[in-house]
């Protein structure tokens, strides 16, 4: 800790830098991060602060390809793993974003990549979900007016169910999630893997507990032949329960993994 103090007393540098930056927060991206699977990311379980950073949508997004380590620091902090100012080439953020409904929130993942020189090349997240959020799509005006709303499609999904404090998928699980698959519902599609918990336990052993889940689903899909860069793999711990229950219930039907086809996917 103290090679990080002594590189970032940024004092009233780090804020004269994000007011600076934040001029540019309402103008269109110059680029859109890429996607990555969860496989690229360290595991959730060696982080160094696992609770995960809350933080306003126009901090990520006001990074930038041949920013320095410092002014990535300014912005988002020390990354949440063991990773420091030398040598490095990558940094592993775990980041909250409130969905607006309610106190729910999505967990993401951001990984920022630098070159020799130490400067940021490019940067990653962990899901389509999560990139949408600091980057949404802006509609080009009188594009509405060009052609109709298309009507949504309801994208086909499978909901397999764990036990108690559990991540190992059941037999059932197993021949459901192999008859999703071979009815071609998988086959050469993109699909987002989510897992969830019942209200039992601390959020921060929820929030990992449902990472696992989701993982041991998205390690059968590709034992069956999905692609890994077909998956976007996520967690939402005890957020968004399928039964509502008053307090910390066991309850079976909120233990769960759902898989999506993503739309145009």
């Amino acid at each position: 800790m103290r090679a990080w103090a002594l590189h970032f007393k940024l004092g009233g540098c780090a804020a004269g830098l994000i007011l600076a930056l934040s001029a540019a927060q309402a103008a269109e991206p110059a680029f859109l991060p890429d996607i990555a699977p969860l496989s690229d990311f360290p595991d959730a379980s060696r982080a160094t602060r696992r609770e995960g950073l809350f933080l306003p949508l126009e901090m990520p997004r006001l990074l930038t390809p041949g920013m320095t380590k410092r002014q990535a620091y300014a912005l988002l902090g020390l990354p949440h793993f063991h990773e420091g100012l030398f040598g490095e080439r990558r940094w592993d953020y775990i980041l909250n974003f409130y969905t607006g409904s309610g106190t729910a929130y999505q967990i993401c993942r951001l990984q920022l990549r630098w070159d020799r020189r130490m400067r940021l090349a490019g940067m990653v997240w962990s899901s389509e979900d999560c990139r949408a959020a600091v980057y949404p799509v802006r509609e080009k005006p009188g594009a509405a007016m060009l052609q109709p709303p298309a009507p949504a499609a309801r994208a086909p999904a499978l909901t397999l169910y764990f036990e108690f404090d559990k991540a190992d998928m059941g037999e059932k699980a197993r021949q459901d999630l192999a008859a999703f698959v071979t009815s071609g519902a998988g086959a050469g599609h993109k699909l987002t893997v989510t897992g969830f918990t019942d209200g039992v336990g601390p959020d921060a052993y929820n929030d990992r507990l449902s990472l696992m889940r989701a993982d041991m689903v998205a390690k059968s899909l590709v034992a069956l032949g999905v692609p890994m860069a077909n998956l976007q793999i996520s967690g939402a711990g005890e957020r968004s329960p399928a039964v509502a229950s008053q307090g910390p219930i066991r309850e079976p039907l909120n233990r769960r993994v759902i898989v999506r086809i993503m739309n145009g996917g």
